[in-house]
């Protein structure tokens, strides 16, 4: 008589399954590898930055200054900002390349009617237009079937489109002092913009770690058929993510709002390369699955100053266009062969 034959279990609490016909990885091992590689590339991103701080010291002194090193942080928090919402997308599989283009939506659209809305109801106002643009994204990728490389390209110049049709190309300027004191002044001589970064960075930090929606972020990243049929609800999730990152980049065009004390249709352009940038050089994987939400934070710190370094130095800015993209093919290089390791 022959054995009867097995009947497949369904995946179980305690492993993690890494694709057909491969073994389980017991959970534990898996969430140690995975801190291990977050934890390597964390470290990476500040030996990167440790070095460029004494590069650029050793080129212009006036580099490490006590309001250099504050500006750094300031002008890095706002991409810092949209770059934590790109975590929330990538950390998924998918891609949000309409960051830059919301940004923009919602700076002209608050600039516009801040007289009228009062600066709290233009906070909440911008915060749920954010969110609005970032469900579209969402319904698109996640109930239509569509790939959020072509959702997030097509809103990118929809969202721009908008802008431009709202104001007719038209700048707007002189923004009301009351509300450019909530997201410009400071606080115990802490400046608001870096005190926004770190409540957003800790509460993004809590999300993806200890929170039941950061586990299944990042299960549908590993693997969206078995966090389906382990009862992940995939599509609301990932509408959700993309919701996040609208309300996130909401926030930084309020910040820049604060910042410039104007707004334009163009307000926002080439975020959506800088945030990948940072996202990617801070240890989050593209393939999805894994992510940092420090080491995001880092690489906007890293790009930032770089780019205040090549300013004080004089260098041409379009320079910094190919600085940043160099730094995105090291970087996914890099990942690459971190991923290819720790599958061997």
């Amino acid at each position: 008589m022959s054995a009867p034959a097995s009947v497949p279990s369904a995946p179980s609490p305690s492993s993690t399954p890494t694709g057909p016909g491969t073994p389980a990885v017991p959970l534990a091992t898996s969430l140690r590898q995975r801190l291990s590689t977050s934890s390597g590339r964390v470290l990476g991103v500040l030996a990167a930055l440790a070095a460029v701080f004494v590069v650029f010291t050793v080129l212009e002194p006036a580099f490490i200054s006590v309001d250099n090193v504050s500006e750094i942080v300031v002008q890095s928090s706002i991409i810092g900002v949209v770059a934590l919402g790109m975590t929330l997308v990538i950390v998924t599989g998918g891609i949000d390349l309409s960051v830059g283009s919301i940004v923009g939506v919602v700076s002209v659209v608050c600039a516009t009617n801040l007289g009228s809305w009062t600066p709290f109801g233009t906070i909440v106002a911008g915060l749920v237009l954010g969110g609005l643009l970032g469900l579209l994204n969402g319904v698109f990728t996640a109930y239509l079937g569509l790939a959020s490389f072509i959702v997030t390209l097509a809103t990118l110049n929809l969202y721009r489109g908008v802008a431009f049709l709202y104001t007719n190309g038209t700048p707007i300027f002189g923004l009301d002092l009351q509300f450019r004191n909530i997201f410009a002044g400071s606080i115990l001589g802490v400046q608001n913009p870096i005190l926004i970064l770190l409540v957003t960075t800790v509460v993004c930090f809590l999300l993806l770690t200890r929170t039941r929606l950061g586990t299944y972020l990042r299960a549908i990243g590993s693997n969206p058929t078995a966090a389906r049929q382990s009862g992940v609800l995939v599509q609301r999730t990932t509408v959700l993510a993309f919701v996040l990152s609208g309300v996130l980049c909401a926030l930084a065009a309020l910040l820049l709002m604060g910042r410039v004390g104007a707004a334009e249709p163009i307000t926002g352009t080439g975020f959506e390369l800088t945030a990948i940038a940072a996202v990617v050089v801070g240890g989050t994987s593209l393939a999805g699955g894994r992510a940092s939400i420090v080491g995001t934070i880092l690489g906007a710190l890293l790009l930032g100053s770089i780019r205040t370094g090549l300013t004080l130095l004089n260098v041409n800015p379009y320079i910094q266009y190919v600085v940043t993209g160099a730094i995105i093919l090291v970087a996914v290089l890099i990942d690459r062969f971190v991923s290819r390791r720790h599958t061997r």
